[in-house]
């Protein structure tokens, strides 16, 4: 595997890590008795465990007659959807209840830093594909 995609695969199984660990969300609604529920939504949801797939696929082989290559690609792809999600929807991490005001979804420092670090591993990744073109 070539270096900018162990770069990837490191940094986009840090981040599918990260959503699973510390609950990040991309929809909040009201959840009855002025509660809120915090929610994944369907796509989300499936781009997360397209990107577990194809992280799964790299680090342990695919199931299929694939190749390395193409499993990294899917990889990329996977990986690519997935925050370009996180970044459009506004995912979050944290929340500040704010009383009669209502609440406040952000994102966290850690949780901006393992995007940061998915995205410049992807640019390297495409950097990389328009070299070899």
């Amino acid at each position: 595997m070539k270096d900018e995609f162990l770069t990837l695969f490191e940094a986009s199984k840090a981040l599918v890590t990260y959503i699973d660990k510390e609950y990040v969300f991309d929809k909040a609604s009201a959840g009855g008795c002025s509660g809120m529920d915090y929610h994944l939504s369907d796509k989300l949801y499936d781009l997360i465990v397209n990107t577990r797939k194809a992280i799964n696929d790299v680090e342990n082989g695919p199931k299929d007659s694939d190749t390395d290559g193409e499993a990294s690609l899917r990889l990329f792809e996977a990986a690519k959807a997935l925050t370009t999600h996180v970044d459009k929807e506004h995912a979050f991490d944290k929340v500040i209840d704010m009383g009669p005001v209502g609440i406040e979804t952000y994102q966290s420092e850690a949780f901006i830093e393992v995007i940061k670090n998915t995205n410049k591993a992807l640019q390297e990744v495409e950097n990389g594909l328009k070299i070899s073109e």
